[in-house]
Order: structure tokens, then sequence, then C-alpha cells
């Protein structure tokens, strides 16, 4: 039997206190989809080492000790760092599309869909590849937010271009679908899609099915053409509408 052919791969950044692995268990239900659909997905981890101090459970309870380094929780950001660094978050970026690119996706869950809306605007220089956002299609976001701390707030100045899908939990009380919709606003094609959980990636059937469709028709262009029909639809009714008020 032939080996389905890999359609791209998909860039994967996890959220806080978590790393590259643990997300890819996660999100197995949409890492299992998207490998299903021709995908491939690369986990990596964030740039900061977190410690007991710097966490929101205590690491014992995950065997460690009290030593959250034995886990090896990571992070992109200190939440409440005066100004954020975010060279660390643009170098992990760039390691990994060196290793592993060209991407045609990038996948972000919490804090990692935070560092994923900075890095979209300027994606080619973070990179180091003239070409790269040429190859990226699309963005998916798991309860996304914008980083409201003032040195991030340079990378939102212009729309997102690509297509993206916005997943947020009804439920969530980590991140509110107020400010995952204020993330949804910056995007120039933005879908969103609710589920009625919290903060975490789901794997109902059903939506791993709709997020899946909606990544095929981004890459295959049944998407841009369904758009442009939508918006030639609009453009003749309005014109109509024109002609009824002449």
């Amino acid at each position: 039997m032939s080996q389905k052919a890999v359609k791209g791969t998909v860039l994967c950044l996890h959220g806080f206190a978590q790393n590259g692995t643990v997300f890819s268990v996660k999100a197995s239900g949409i890492r299992k989809a998207l490998k299903k659909a021709g995908y491939h997905t690369v986990f990596v981890d964030g740039p900061i080492t977190l410690t007991a101090a710097d966490l929101p459970f205590e690491a014992s309870k995950y065997g460690a000790d009290d030593k959250a380094e034995d886990l090896n929780f990571r992070g992109w950001v200190y939440t409440q760092a005066e100004k954020y660094d975010l060279k660390p978050c643009f170098d992990t970026v760039k390691n990994a599309y060196k290793e592993h690119g060209p991407f045609i996706g990038v996948l972000g869950f919490s804090q990692g869909a935070g560092v994923t809306g900075t890095i979209l605007s300027n994606f080619n220089e973070i990179v180091d590849d003239d070409k790269a956002l040429d190859a990226l299609k699309f963005a998916m976001f798991y309860s996304g937010f914008i980083f409201d701390n003032p040195s991030a707030q340079k990378y939102y100045e212009k729309k997102i271009e690509i297509p993206t899908l916005h997943i947020m939990g009804e439920l969530d009380t980590l991140v509110s679908n107020e400010r995952s919709q204020k993330f949804a606003d910056l995007c120039k094609d933005a879908t969103v899609l609710k589920h009625p959980g919290g903060h975490y990636c789901p794997s109902t059937k059903d939506l791993l099915k709709t997020e899946v469709a909606w990544v095929n028709s981004v890459v295959d262009g049944t998407r841009a053409k369904e758009q442009d029909d939508e918006d030639d639809i609009q453009k003749l009714s309005e014109m109509m509408d024109n002609l009824g008020k002449a």
C-alpha cells in the first residue's frame, strides 16, 4: 500500500506550563485528524523553562517533588513581566522552520496562540525566508488572545492576512470568549467555532471534522472560490438595491 502524500507541515505551539510533548497529547484529537487528512504536525518547546514558583499549580501533583524543572514545564513569556521579551519566541520558531519548514499552517493554544499572533505580521523576517509566508496558508487558534502588554502591540498594527480559525470554549474561564473574539477581529479572514467546554483543545468528532474540512478548503483553494462567489453575490445585491432607489 502506497503511503499517503503529505500535504504540508503544521507548526504547533503549546500553552503556558506545557511543552511540545504534553501538547501533542492534549491536542491528540486534532493532531490525529490532521495526520489522517495528510498533514504532518511539529510540536516544539517554548523557550522558557519554568520553576515551581512560576506555576499556577503544585508541581508535586505531577510527581516532580516540587521541582518543576523535572517535568520540563515551558512557557513563551512571563505574563507578569513589565516588558515581554519575544526574541526567544521568534528564535524558537526560526529554529523550528530551519529544521522542519516550510510550514503550511500554524496551530497555537492559549499563550502559544498569542505568540502565533505576533509572528504572522513579519513571518518572513522571523524565519529568514522571503517565501515563507507564501507557503503559509492558515493559522488555527484554540483559546487564543492578544497579548495586552504594551511591548507587544507593534505586532498587531496590521491585520493578519491569511485565513484563521478561532476555536473558543463557551465555559473557558481562563481566556474569555470576548478576548478570543478580539483576536479574531484582528484577522482579515477569520472563522469562529465554539464548543461547550472550557480551556482545552476539544476532540469531539463533529468539531474535528469541521476543523479539518476548513483546513482542506483553505489549502485546496475551494474556500477562496466560495468567498469570491459570496462577494460577487453581495455586490450584485447592493447593485440591485441601488437600482431600486434610482
